[in-house]
């Protein structure tokens, strides 16, 4: 009977030593514990955890975290190298990105395959129809700019957070893309959709990334312990914010006109209705409802956080501010508003974008990538199941590309005339490769327009006696959402 124990205890350490063996050939790094691995830090940002590991190990480290092995690219050209492989362009089957789109692998940001090529060919191809990266959507940028102008107005003179119009501003630009509608800037309802995006996004980056890590604990957690870990919570804001995308489908389907198509929607019903018996379609209403909830999480948050984070910039640094002011004003009578067509003449104004953009690092480690087969890459084995990450953060402040790469300079984009660097090696903030931004065309003419109008109308500074902080919270490990800060908006002369 002893001798039977023995053997069973014998059996199950080899076959625990088995399964925790570390795959031939893995680029060096951390391998931790059996089932737990090596768990990052939460005193220290994981970027900065990073850069230490890459000092030790190189450009390709290996970290196995919980059950998951995570492989992050550290510099630049192997980021870009890495994203341009097929094998590298899937999406991890992560819990927290499955609860956006209701554990239904639909829509463009969380699907791979043939799904994500059929639903990204259709977004580019619409959204270019609709005007993205062209200046027949300018108009409409423009009339939000305006409104957001108005809005702005009504704030100045007082420290306080800047106001939601801006969100909502951005959001406009979307849904008059995708759905033929705006809203006033001070509709409490868009507000208040704004903030459950907003809130989702740092949700995401709590307590929930356990079932991210160890996915095996997905099934044998109790319910009111996913509870108390705010799950419960993100799906049910998920559900809301997917319901009313669904609103929006329904309406269109009664009100469809095949001869006269609105928007993205209406196209997508009609490519959905003409591929009917195609046995190759992955169009469905469920897709195009988490398409649209991909498209305003992409490409909503991301740009008024931008606004945000520069505007907070620029009322910490008053000298770089009053130089845009001034190339502004050199191009643009102040009862006009500067359009897309004078952004090559303001070339600071772009410089001081593109550094916000490189400071703020907004999505620190990229979206995650997935290996689907094991993969031989710079002369290691990247096995199959591996999450991928660009370490996009490291390389915005690698001295190798940047002068001041701790410092708002903005010079870091302009040449020796002045002119705008618009190819910048190191630079990486709509990602790289096969899943590149979609939308980053779009976001540009948003910033130049958006910015150079408030820019033009107000001046934003500290509240008096008071220095802002424009630090970043080490708890949000993967995107960079700007707190509230008191700025004070006043009104140019």
């Amino acid at each position: 009977m002893l001798t039977e124990v023995l053997l069973g205890i014998l059996l199950l350490v080899l076959l625990f030593a088995y399964a925790n063996r570390r795959p031939a050939n893995l680029p060096p790094g951390l391998w931790g514990l059996p089932i737990i691995g090596k768990l990052p830090s939460t005193e220290v940002s994981l970027c900065d955890q990073l850069n230490e590991l890459k000092k030790k190990f190189g450009n390709i480290v290996s970290w196995r975290m919980g059950s998951r092995i995570f492989i992050f690219f550290c510099d630049y050209k192997t980021i870009k190298a890495a994203f341009a492989k097929l094998e590298f362009t899937d999406r991890p089957d992560f819990y927290s990105f499955d609860i956006f789109n209701e554990f239904t692998k639909t829509g463009v940001i969380n699907t791979s395959g043939l799904l994500w090529q059929n639903n990204r060919r259709f977004a580019l191809r619409h959204l270019r129809d609709l005007g993205m990266g062209k200046t027949r959507l300018e108009e409409a940028i423009q009339h939000e700019a305006v409104c957001l102008v108005e809005d702005f107005k009504r704030h100045a003179g007082q420290p306080a957070p800047l106001p939601w119009s801006i969100n909502v501003a951005v959001l406009n630009v979307i849904w008059q893309m995708v759905a033929s509608r705006r809203y006033d800037v001070n509709d409490i309802e868009m507000q208040e959709f704004n903030k459950l995006v907003n809130s989702s996004l740092e949700d995401s980056q709590g307590s929930v990334i356990w079932f991210d890590l160890m996915p095996w604990l997905i099934p044998i957690v109790p319910h009111f312990v996913k509870k108390w870990m705010g799950v419960a919570q993100m799906v049910d804001k998920a559900d809301v914010f997917l319901e009313k995308m669904m609103e929006h489908v329904k309406e269109h389907q009664e009100t469809l006109d095949p001869e006269n198509p609105r928007d993205l929607i209406d196209a997508y019903l009609l490519e959905m209705k003409a591929k009917e018996a195609d046995p190759n379609s992955t169009m469905s209403c469920t897709d195009l409802k988490n398409l649209l909830g991909d498209l305003f999480v992409a490409g909503s948050e991301t740009t008024s956080s931008t606004i945000r984070w520069a505007i907070y910039y620029l009322a910490k640094y008053p000298e770089i501010q009053a130089k845009v002011q001034r190339e502004i004003d050199s191009v643009v009578p102040r009862d006009i508003l500067p359009s897309i067509q004078q952004k090559n003449s303001m070339p600071y104004l772009e410089a001081v974008t593109l550094e916000v953009h490189r400071l703020v690092s907004l999505v620190r480690l990229g979206l995650f990538h997935f290996s689907a087969k094991d993969t031989e890459f710079e002369g290691y084995m990247i096995p199959k199941g591996a999450v991928l990450t660009a370490h996009q953060e490291g390389c915005h402040m690698d001295p190798a590309f940047w002068e001041k790469p701790h410092e708002f300079y903005p010079e870091h984009f302009l040449d020796d005339q002045g002119k705008i660097l618009t190819k910048k090696e190191g630079f990486l903030p709509f990602s790289l490769g096969r899943r590149q931004c979609l939308g980053e065309s779009l976001a540009r003419m948003e910033l130049f327009v958006f910015l150079s109008a408030l820019l033009q109308n107000f001046s934003f500074s500290a509240p008096e006696g008071k220095e802002l902080c424009v630090e970043k919270d080490p708890r949000l490990h993967l995107v960079n959402m700007p707190k509230p800060i008191d700025v004070v908006i006043t009104k140019r002369k």
